[in-house]
């Protein structure tokens, strides 16, 4: 995909029309796949149970012995993906060497790229009628509306924890094509995760130039749904950028990949089982940030760069906003964020991407209204002013995005002061932002000034 968007026809996907066809595709076949496959997963070979995981009308739609050998391919393929996964994991943590590490990633890649593709044996089940995009739980407004109203004023219960380097166990390293990649592992230090099934223990992979000359780190976090360290490329965002002299640092987001919960495709739980769900990723991903930063810190002795994209870029928001809180060692020396936008709120009620899911109504189904979320949402809203100085952060958005509003990224750029050296803005949507930041290189080049300045 690199090769491609990086060539004279790369240009055509960073365009607005890539959002509408995405949200269309999405809309039609890939959430409602990734539903069935996520019931599928948590049933195994139990055709009722799936049935139940599904729901109306979809029920008793399908006849039993059609269901139970789809079921039971799926099962079996997970499974290969799930030895190949602890396979790698316990090796890689007790000392594999960089040939038996590579092996074993590369295994565990495969597996479970072949179990995320089992989503389309499921096509058929697509008809007479889409199941939903996700497994709604909302939580109840009564039940949690006063406890996090009541934090909104003290963010150092959200935003602060013990950050403990030590905690942080490192694998052997793996050595392919001229960089070197290894694991990081520890308990999350963040108390509202560790109640989350899945997303107890965090984990980022390391990518560098095989020499060890990046003099250079950048913790950079993805977006809603992408599992790339799930994926049997040769080629993604994490070597590029190692190759281009950044020492990168990959953070798995809660609910995602090596993550993900059981009975939920990734990420699902952030935009299904909210607003507790989301809150809970975004500030506690942000405090994972802080220990990751000071472990690379004093690791390394380089300064640390902290970036996301679309859904990370809320917690790079919240690391600029809150980066007070820890310990002078954890705070980023600069942030960057990436199709951002500055109201949570408006997001969920007015972004194309909240209103194509349903969770719009999910909420308001639910007893939620926007100014009720609103409330709360303030906990995961960028401060009025940032904790770093407005110079050391960077925005890049994009003018046509309504996934996530522009006008309300831009307006915390102006907010915050940056200076207009540090705001790229692109004639384009959503989708089209990482096609943009495969054939341009600017924003990051900016980053990488913005780091080296006293």
């Amino acid at each position: 995909m690199d090769a491609l968007f990086e060539s004279p026809l790369g240009a055509a996907f960073a365009r607005p029309w890539v959002d509408r066809a995405g949200l269309f595709g999405m809309r039609r076949w890939y959430m409602p796949l990734s539903r069935l496959w996520a019931a599928a997963n948590a049933a195994g070979d139990d055709v009722e149970r799936f049935r139940s995981e599904i729901g109306a009308p979809l029920a008793g739609f399908w006849p039993a012995p059609f269901l139970k050998g789809t079921l039971g391919s799926n099962r079996r393929i997970r499974d290969a993906a799930e030895v190949a996964r602890r396979r790698w994991e316990d090796a890689i943590f007790a000392g594999a060497t960089a040939d038996e590490a590579s092996a074993l990633d590369w295994r565990r890649r495969v597996a479970a790229t072949r179990h995320m593709a089992t989503r389309a044996r499921f096509y058929p089940l697509l008809f007479p009628r889409n199941p939903p995009p996700a497994r709604w739980e909302i939580d109840d407004p009564a039940a949690i509306e006063e406890a996090l109203v009541a934090l909104v004023d003290r963010p150092g219960e959200l935003y602060s924890s013990d950050i403990d380097v030590a905690s942080i166990e490192v694998s052997a390293p793996a050595v392919k094509d001229g960089l070197c990649q290894y694991w990081l592992r520890a308990p999350t230090p963040s108390a509202r995760l560790r109640g989350r099934p899945g997303s107890e223990t965090m984990y980022a992979r390391v990518i560098e130039q095989a020499d060890g000359s990046a003099d250079a780190t950048l913790l950079f976090g993805s977006g809603l749904g992408l599992e790339f360290e799930l994926l049997a490329v040769t080629r993604d965002p994490g070597g590029r950028l190692a190759r281009q002299g950044w020492r990168v640092i990959e953070p798995i987001s809660p609910y995602h990949g090596l993550r993900a919960m059981p009975g939920r495709y990734g990420g699902e739980p952030f935009i299904a089982a909210g607003p507790t769900s989301s809150i809970d990723l975004i500030s506690g991903q942000a405090i994972e940030s802080a220990l990751l930063i000071a472990w690379a810190r004093q690791r390394f002795g380089t300064k640390v760069a902290l970036s996301g994209i679309s859904m990370t870029s809320f917690v790079a928001q919240q690391a600029a906003s809150h980066c007070h809180l820890w310990p002078e060692a954890a705070r980023p020396d600069a942030v960057m964020l990436i199709s951002h936008s500055g109201n949570i709120a408006g997001v969920t009620f007015g972004g194309e991407l909240a209103a194509m899911l349903g969770l719009d109504r999910a909420l308001s189904g639910a007893g939620w209204s926007p100014e009720r979320i609103a409330k709360v949402s303030v906990l995961i809203d960028p401060a009025e002013q940032p904790a770093l100085p407005a110079g050391r952060i960077v925005s890049v958005l994009g003018e046509r995005d309504r996934w996530l509003p522009y006008e309300d990224g831009l307006g915390i750029a102006r907010r915050w002061n940056l200076p207009e050296a540090n705001i790229f803005q692109y004639r384009l949507g959503h989708l089209g932002m990482p096609v943009q930041l495969t054939r341009d290189n600017a924003p990051f080049e900016r980053l990488r000034r913005v780091l080296d300045a006293d």
